[in-house]
C-alpha cells in the first residue's frame, strides 16, 4: 500500500466518520428536539424566510453529501471516464463551507445585518461556483471562467479570514486539554460530536488548502488560455479587482449607522435649520437608532468583550501588551459581528433618543422590524416568549357574550368574557377602550364559572388608593381587577390572574348603560391591548345569538329599537335636579362673536397628520372664523421657543415643523407662558393620538383660563396622566376627534328658562341643572347613573386637587349611584385581607393620587435578551448543549467552562 493510498483510505474514512456522526445528530438530536417546533413555526408563519434556508441546509447538506459521496458518478466531472473528485476535497471545498455557512447562520448571526448577509451571500455562491468548476471547469482549459476565478478569490479570502480566527484558540485549547486529561475520556464518550467538532474546527484549514490550489489552477488556466503578457495581466488583476470590490462593498454596508445617528442626535438642536438638517436625516438616525436597539440581537458580541486578552494573560500568563495586541487583532478580525459599545445600554439609550426625536415609542413604531428580530432563532421557546412580550399574544380570548338590554331611548348593555391562558406563568389582561361621553360604567366582575352570581363583586374606592391596591396583590400573584377612567371619554381594564395553561380560565363581565346614538348602541371602541388576542375558533354572541368570529374586539354598534329620545331626570338629594333633554339636529348651531385660543401640537408624530391640520384650520378658516375671532399657538420642543400669530393668516401647513416630542401638558404650559392674561371662551388644543408612554407624573395642576378641549387627529389619546385629565374637567372641556363637534357644542345654548343653567351638551342631548324639575317627565331609578355622570363631571369644575374634602364629596355622590368616574374606580377583592387593605389606603392622604404605570410597559429586546443571558432558566437542555457545541465549532465548551478553573500550567 503506497503512502498515497493510506492517506486516501484515511481521509475517506474521516469523510465517513464524520457524515455519519453529523447525521445522527440531525437526525436523533436536531429534529426531534429543534426540528420539529421549528416547522411547526414555519407554517404559522413565525420563521423568517432568510432563518428558515439555514434549517433546510443543515439537514440537507450532510444528507445529499453522504449521496454524492456514496455515489462516485456523481462526482465525475462532465469529461467521460474522469477520475472523480476526491471525497477530501468534496469535503473540504464544498460541504464544509456549506456547513458553516447554515452553522453561522442559524446559531449564531440573528437579525442580520447588511455586511453579515454579505458574507453569508458570498460563501454559499462562491461554493456553488467552484462546484461547478470542479464539475465542468477541470475538465479542460476552456472551459474556466473569471466567475470561477472571482468564486476562488472570494472563498480564499475567506477561508484565510476563518483560518485566522480559528487560530487564536489553536494553543489555549492544546494547553487546557493537557491540563484536564478527562476532557479526552469525555471526547470519546461523545465521539459522534467529537468527530463533528473535529470536522468543523479544521474546516478553515482544509478549505485554505484546497481553496489556494484551485485558485492555482485556475489562474493558470486562464493565463494558457491567452498567451499574451496582456491576457496573462488581465487574469492576474481580474482577482484583484474582484477582491478590492468586494471589501469596497462590505465596508461600505458594514458602516455603522447607528454611531453615525448617536452623534447627530448628541446635542440638541438650537435653531430651525439645525432641525431641518436632522429631519432630512430622519431615515438615517431610524436606521442608526433602530440598529443600536436591535444590537442584541444583530452583533453576536461586543467590541468590549475581552475574552482573547483573559485567555492569553489570565490563563496562558503571556505579557500583558501581547495579550493585549491579540486582543485586538481579534477585535478588528471580528469587526463585522461586533457592536461597538455596550449593546444592552444603547439599546435604552437609542429607545429614548428614538422616543425624543419620533414622538413615539420604538417598539410601537418599529413592530414588523422588531418582529423579525426576535423570531431569528433556533431555540423557538425564547422566540415565543420575545413575540409574547412585543405582540403581547399570552392569553387567548375563548369566548365574548355581549348582551344589550333596551330601555327605550337608553340601554344597560353586559360583556362577558372568558379567558385562557397560552403560557406556563400567570398573566395579566389590559384593555384602553373609548365609550361614548355620556355613557357610564356602572359594574365589574371577577370569577372562576361562568355564574355571575358566584363571581367576586366590585368595590368602589378613591383611585389612588385602589391603584396601589391592585399593583400590591399583582405583586403577590393574588387576585384583583381594576376599571379606571382615565380620559374624558376612555378607561382602562386590568385583571389578574389568568391562571397558566390547564387550569381554570378567568371569567369577567363588565357594564354600562349608554344612550341611543344614529348608529344604535355604541359598543366600547379598542384602543390598546396587553397580552390578549383572538382567533377564528373564539366563541362569540350577541344577545344569546351566536355570531361570526371576526378579527376585532367589538363591533362599533349594534342595532338599536326605533324609541325616540325622551327627556330624564334626576333629583338631587339637595333638592335640585338633573334634566337631560333630546336635541334635534336644527337645534346645532355654530359659535357667534367668540375668541378662541387655537394651540396646534408641533411635535414630529403631526407630520404625518399634515393634510387633517390643513383640512382643520381650512374648516376653522370658512365657518368659524368669518363670526369669531382666534389666536393660533405654535408649540415646539425646547430650546426653540413657541410662537404666537394673531389669527390664521400668517400659518401655512406646509412650512410647519414638527419635531422632537412634546406631552399636552408640556404644549399648555407654553401656551399659558404666551397668553399675557388675553381672555377667550374655549382653548383647543390640535394634537394626534399621542403617546401615553412618554407621559410623566406631575402634581401641578394646569389652571386653564376657559374650557380645554383637545382635538386628537387620527384618534383619541387612550389614557392621560391626572394632571391633564384634571385640567380638563376643571376646565370645563373635553376631549374629541373632530374640530367641528367641538363648535357646535360651543356653539349650542339652550336653555330651560330662569332658575336652571347648562351643564352640558353631549350625544344629543342637553343636560341642565334646574331648581324645578319637571313634573312631565317620569324619574327612573336605573336611568339614574347617566343623569349622575353629568352631575359629576360638573362638580368636577370646582373641586381643587389639593383639597380631599372636596375629593371625598364628589367620591360620595359616585359611590351613591356605583359609577365610575375620574376620580373613582371599581376594583374586584378577593378576600378580608384585600378589603382591610382597601380601608386602609383609604385613609391616606395620597389616597387620590394616581401614577403612571405604563412607561415601561412595552419590554424592550435589550432587557428580554439580558434576561436570557443572566437568568438560569436560560440554560440549555442537553440537546442543545449539543447543537451549541457543533455550532460552536467546539470552543463553547472550552471558554464555557471558564479558563480559570483549570489548574495553573505554571
Amino acid at each position: 500500500m503506497t503512502q498515497h493510498t493510506a492517506r486516501s483510505i484515511i481521509l475517506d474514512l474521516f469523510f465517513w466518520t464524520f457524515n455519519a456522526s453529523l447525521l445522527l445528530i440531525v437526525y436523533v438530536g436536531f429534529l426531534p428536539f429543534i426540528g420539529t417546533g421549528f416547522l411547526q413555526d414555519v407554517f404559522t408563519g413565525q420563521v423568517p424566510f432568510d432563518f428558515l434556508l439555514p434549517f433546510i441546509g443543515l439537514v440537507g447538506v450532510p444528507t445529499s453529501s453522504a449521496v454524492v459521496g456514496a455515489i462516485p458518478k456523481l462526482r465525475q466531472s462532465s469529461v467521460p471516464q474522469s477520475t472523480p473528485i476526491s471525497l477530501f476535497q468534496f469535503f473540504y471545498s464544498v460541504e464544509a463551507p456549506l456547513l458553516l455557512v447554515c452553522v453561522i447562520r442559524f446559531f449564531w448571526l440573528r437579525d442580520l445585518t447588511p455586511g453579515a448577509t454579505l458574507l453569508l451571500i458570498t460563501g454559499t455562491v462562491a461554493t456553488i461556483a467552484h462546484l461547478h468548476w470542479l464539475r465542468h471547469g477541470t475538465a479542460s482549459e476552456t472551459s474556466t471562467t473569471g466567475w470561477h476565478l472571482a468564486g476562488h478569490t472570494l472563498m480564499l479570502a475567506m477561508s484565510l479570514y476563518l483560518a485566522a480566527i480559528v487560530s487564536f484558540y489553536i494553543i489555549p485549547l492544546i494547553v487546557a486539554t493537557s491540563y484536564q486529561p478527562g476532557s479526552l475520556l469525555f471526547a470519546l464518550i461523545l465521539m459522534p460530536l467529537t468527530l463533528v467538532i473535529v470536522g468543523l474546527w479544521t474546516a478553515p484549514f482544509g478549505m485554505v488548502v484546497v481553496y489556494l490550489q484551485a485558485w492555482i489552477q485556475s489562474m493558470r488556466q486562464l493565463s494558457r488560455r491567452h498567451l499574451s503578457r496582456w491576457h496573462s495581466f488581465w487574469t492576474k488583476g481580474l482577482a484583484a479587482i474582484v477582491l478590492l470590490i468586494w471589501l469596497g462593498s462590505f465596508l461600505f454596508l458594514q458602516q455603522p449607522s447607528y454611531a453615525q445617528a448617536f452623534t447627530l442626535l448628541e446635542d440638541p438642536a438650537s435653531t430651525e435649520s439645525q432641525r431641518q438638517e436632522l429631519l432630512q436625516n430622519k431615515s438615517l438616525i431610524r436606521r442608526g437608532l433602530l440598529d443600536a436597539y436591535l444590537a442584541p440581537y444583530r452583533y453576536p458580541r461586543s467590541i468590549q468583550d475581552r475574552h482573547i486578552y483573559n485567555l492569553y494573560f489570565d490563563f496562558l500568563h503571556f505579557p500583558e501588551p501581547i495579550a493585549q495586541s491579540l486582543q485586538t487583532v481579534y477585535n478588528v478580525l471580528l469587526a463585522p459581528f461586533s457592536y461597538n459599545g455596550n449593546p444592552y445600554e444603547d439599546a435604552d439609550k437609542a429607545s429614548q433618543r428614538y422616543a425624543q426625536f419620533f414622538d413615539t415609542p420604538i417598539l410601537r413604531a418599529e413592530l414588523p422590524v422588531i418582529e423579525n428580530a426576535v423570531q431569528s432563532t433556533f431555540d423557538r421557546r425564547q422566540a415565543k416568549a420575545g413575540l409574547a412580550d412585543i405582540n403581547a399574544r399570552r392569553v387567548w380570548l375563548a369566548e365574548q357574550q355581549v348582551n344589550v338590554t333596551p330601555h327605550g331611548d337608553w340601554a344597560e348593555v353586559e360583556l362577558y368574557e372568558v379567558y385562557e391562558n397560552q403560557t406556563f406563568e400567570q398573566q395579566e389582561v389590559l384593555y384602553y377602550f373609548s365609550l361614548p361621553e355620556s355613557a357610564v360604567l356602572t359594574g365589574l366582575w371577577l370569577g372562576e364559572t361562568n355564574d355571575r352570581a358566584m363571581a367576586f363583586p366590585y368595590v368602589l374606592a378613591s383611585r389612588g388608593a385602589a391603584q396601589q391596591v391592585y399593583t400590591e396583590e399583582v405583586n403577590r400573584q393574588v387576585d384583583p381587577a381594576l376599571l379606571e377612567q382615565v380620559g374624558p371619554r376612555t378607561y382602562r381594564l386590568r385583571a389578574f390572574p389568568v391562571l397558566p395553561v390547564g387550569q381554570a380560565n378567568m371569567h369577567l363581565w363588565l357594564t354600562y348603560k349608554v344612550l341611543k346614538q344614529e348608529t344604535g348602541w355604541a359598543m366600547p371602541t379598542l384602543l390598546e391591548r396587553r397580552n390578549l388576542f383572538w382567533t377564528n375558533n373564539t366563541q362569540r354572541q350577541v344577545n344569546h345569538e351566536s355570531v361570526p368570529s371576526k378579527d376585532q374586539w367589538l363591533p362599533a354598534s349594534l342595532p338599536a329599537n326605533a324609541a325616540q329620545p325622551k327627556s330624564h331626570q334626576l333629583p338631587l338629594a339637595w333638592g335640585g335636579t338633573v334634566l337631560g333633554t333630546p336635541l334635534t339636529e336644527a337645534a346645532y348651531q355654530l359659535p357667534q362673536n367668540k375668541r378662541f385660543a387655537v394651540i396646534l401640537d408641533g411635535s414630529y408624530s403631526m407630520d404625518a397628520h399634515r393634510q387633517e391640520v390643513a383640512q382643520t384650520v381650512q374648516w376653522l378658516k370658512e365657518q368659524v372664523l368669518p363670526q369669531n375671532t382666534a389666536d393660533f399657538y405654535l408649540t415646539t420642543m425646547p430650546p426653540l421657543q413657541p410662537q404666537r400669530l394673531d389669527g390664521f393668516q400668517d400659518f401655512e401647513v406646509d412650512k410647519a415643523q414638527f419635531y422632537g416630542t412634546l406631552q399636552p401638558r408640556e404644549m399648555l404650559q407654553q401656551f399659558l407662558d404666551l397668553q399675557d392674561d388675553r381672555p377667550y371662551d374655549a382653548v383647543l388644543l390640535i394634537t394626534d393620538s399621542g403617546s401615553y408612554e412618554l407621559s410623566t407624573d406631575s402634581d401641578a395642576v394646569l389652571s386653564m383660563p376657559a374650557p380645554l378641549w383637545l382635538v386628537h387627529l387620527g384618534g383619541l389619546q387612550f389614557a392621560y396622566d391626572d394632571a391633564t385629565v384634571q385640567a380638563i374637567q376643571q376646565s370645563g372641556g373635553s376631549a374629541t376627534t373632530q374640530i367641528e363637534e367641538v363648535m357646535y357644542r360651543l356653539g349650542t345654548q339652550p336653555t330651560q328658562g330662569n332658575g336652571s343653567s347648562l351643564l352640558n351638551v353631549v350625544d344629543g342631548y342637553a343636560w341642565f341643572l334646574t331648581e324645578n324639575p319637571d313634573p312631565t317627565v317620569t324619574v327612573d331609578e336605573s336611568f339614574s347613573p347617566i343623569a349622575a355622570r353629568q352631575w359629576v363631571t360638573h362638580l368636577s369644575e370646582y373641586v381643587k386637587p389639593n383639597q380631599l374634602a372636596q375629593l371625598d364629596t364628589i367620591h360620595a355622590v359616585t359611590k351613591d349611584y356605583n359609577i365610575v368616574t375620574p376620580h373613582s374606580s371599581m376594583i374586584v377583592l378577593v378576600n378580608d385581607a384585600q378589603r382591610q387593605r382597601l380601608r386602609e389606603l383609604e385613609q391616606g392622604d395620597d389616597r387620590f393620587n394616581r401614577e403612571i404605570e405604563d412607561q415601561q410597559a412595552l419590554p424592550q429586546p435589550s432587557t428580554l435578551e439580558a434576561a436570557d443571558l443572566a437568568s438560569p432558566s436560560a440554560v440549555p437542555e442537553p440537546a442543545e448543549w449539543l447543537l451549541i457545541l457543533v455550532s460552536a465549532i467546539g470552543l463553547g465548551w472550552v471558554y464555557g467552562n471558564g479558563w480559570k478553573s483549570w489548574d495553573n500550567p505554571r
